[in-house]
């Protein structure tokens, strides 16, 4: 792992324990256990951090996703699909982009940052779509994407930032939701 690299870990470590707020350069650098000026030998601020840090976790959340239509392309169990509605990594990773939008409405460089990555993801999911099923209009997938990002949120929020369950009576109505969103998911 290269410093840049270690510094990004770091400053993902300390956002995920700190949050975005109390998260400073010299807390970054107290975890990656290199020097404050070394920090700023690699980025010229916090802010440059944060762009570095969505960049590389939006390729990562892309990976994960890419790798999950696969899956799913390719389904041969018969989960129900909201046990699995969001990889771990990929909830970890939402979650932390959430955390970093709080800044967005204070920050508008930060805000087209996050507007970026958002958009780079939706791009992403649209073309996956389409590859899994070509006949499929963009504007359709557009408005599953929205309707299922709504209801993600929903759930990472309860779960991961409100640590409260989700009750089985709402997984089902997802799981009916998401069958009718994508009738041919359940191979």
């Amino acid at each position: 792992m290269n410093r840049s690299e270690q510094i990004l870990l770091a400053a993902e470590h300390c956002m995920r324990q700190k949050g975005f707020h109390q998260t400073s350069i010299q807390n970054i650098a107290e975890e990656a256990s290199i020097s404050i000026g070394l920090i700023y030998k690699y980025y010229k601020n916090k802010e440059a951090i944060i762009e570095a840090l969505v960049i590389s976790v939006v390729e990562r959340m892309i990976a994960l996703l890419n790798a999950d239509f696969r899956r799913i392309a390719h389904r041969a169990d018969h989960r129900s699909p909201s046990q699995d509605i969001v990889p771990p990594e990929v909830e970890k990773s939402i979650t932390l982009l959430m955390e970093i939008s709080s800044e967005a409405t204070r920050n508008p460089a930060i805000e087209k940052i996050l507007n970026d990555a958002w958009q780079k993801l939706k791009d992403n999911f649209i073309a996956q779509e389409l590859a899994l099923n070509p006949g499929q209009n963009a504007s359709i997938i557009n408005t599953r994407l929205h309707v299922m990002s709504l209801l993600i949120d929903g759930v990472i929020i309860r779960r991961c930032m409100k640590q409260r369950d989700i009750s089985a009576d709402f997984m089902a109505f997802l799981d009916t939701l998401i069958q009718e969103l994508y009738p041919n998911s359940a191979a």
